[in-house]
């Protein structure tokens, strides 16, 4: 495996970290591989650690090659700079897509808070819609993105047929992003006949991530389902993708 990474905006600090992994050689039956693009929470204020590394090798483990996008947060964050940022990043990896042994019939993306809020607008209103899209604890309505930035989209209302496919997983219990954006989120997936799976856990606190040691969760702090969230994601992923 090899890491590159790629500048998507000096001014803003964005960048794309991409971990590639061999095609060809020994891996003669893979020409190329589907891609994921992962969009770590923080708020729009940072990108969280926890949820980019630890992420990536869940589906590099699953044979993806694994992108982190680092967007435009804090000061940089207005209003369409993190989504700009992704759409750099979907044409770049497209542009890349020989280098880089991407299939780029299945290209999916994932986020988590923040991020799962800029991967529905991926889903939703982006010229760079992905072939799937995985959300996390993800901010999606309008009262709950207004605490974020009052000028980004409604993801709920944004919803229509042309959205793609989604994997939706969060906590009955969030004290941070409050599980009426999830539920009203699938509720307008289900209204525009839009594919899609969810996994509310009784209990979990925001921000588990990939729910394991890894990302220091102690299992006594959640359900013990929470963690099935990645197998059942990659499982959803490949069939969607096929």
């Amino acid at each position: 495996m090899k890491t590159e990474k790629l500048i998507i905006n000096a001014e803003r600090n964005a960048s794309l970290t991409a971990y590639l992994q061999q095609t060809g050689g020994e891996f003669s039956n893979i020409k190329k591989r589907p891609a994921i693009i992962i969009l770590p929470g923080g708020g729009y204020e940072f990108c969280s650690d926890r949820e980019a590394d630890p992420v990536a090798l869940v589906y590099l483990r699953a044979g993806f090659q694994a992108f982190i996008l680092r967007y435009s947060v804090a000061e940089y964050k207005a209003w369409r700079n993190p989504l700009d940022d992704y759409e750099k990043a979907y044409n770049m990896i497209c542009e890349k897509s020989d280098e880089w042994a991407v299939d780029t019939g299945k290209i999916a993306v994932i986020g988590f808070s923040a991020g799962g809020h800029l991967a529905g607008c991926a889903a939703t209103v982006s010229a760079c819609k992905p072939h799937a899209a995985i959300l996390g604890y993800p901010v999606l309505n309008r009262a709950t993105t207004n605490f974020y930035s009052s000028e980004a989209t409604d993801v709920v209302n944004a919803v229509d047929k042309s959205t793609c496919p989604c994997f939706i997983f969060a906590s009955r219990n969030d004290n941070t992003v409050p599980i009426a954006n999830t539920i009203e989120f699938i509720d307008a997936l289900n209204k525009n006949g839009v594919d899609f799976e969810c996994h509310i856990y009784s209990d979990a606190p925001h921000g588990f991530s990939v729910a394991d040691e890894t990302v220091n969760m102690d299992s006594a702090d959640m359900c013990s389902r929470a963690p099935h969230w990645t197998a059942d994601s990659v499982a959803w992923l490949k069939e969607t993708l096929k």
